[in-house]
């Protein structure tokens, strides 16, 4: 028999739009039928979120930005321990192939935002 399927709540929405993996990790299995706000509802702390879209946007955007700059500098230390003998050439490229990846995603991405931030700037009201 199948169960039925509650209201999605905000948080699991943005949750779901941002990439919060940990929220669903939390998360139960069945949403919760309350709104969001009343008691019993999910609350915004577990889901680490502000409430405020924009700031919890920017917040996952800067997290992702440093998760670039970690694998720069893992693939940097891979680069390091291959001179030195101490590790394999295709660890070192795989590495280096991910970090250049989502480098490129991430300047694309930025570029996408600054010229979306401009068109919006510039709408005449």
């Amino acid at each position: 028999m199948s169960e039925p399927i509650g209201p999605i709540s905000a948080e699991t929405r943005l949750a779901q739009l941002i990439g919060d993996n940990e929220f669903f990790a939390q998360a139960p299995a069945v949403a919760p039928a309350a709104p969001a706000g009343l008691p019993g509802s999910p609350s915004v702390a577990r889901t680490g979120l502000t409430g405020n879209a924009f700031d919890d946007i920017l917040n996952k955007t800067i997290e992702a930005l440093n998760g670039v700059s970690r694998s720069e500098f893992y693939a940097n230390q891979l680069a390091e321990k291959y001179v030195h003998g101490q590790a394999e050439l295709q660890d070192v490229m795989v590495a280096q192939a991910k970090m250049s990846v989502m480098t490129t995603l991430a300047v694309t991405t930025v570029n996408s935002a600054v010229n979306t931030f401009k068109e919006i700037t510039q709408i005449q009201i």
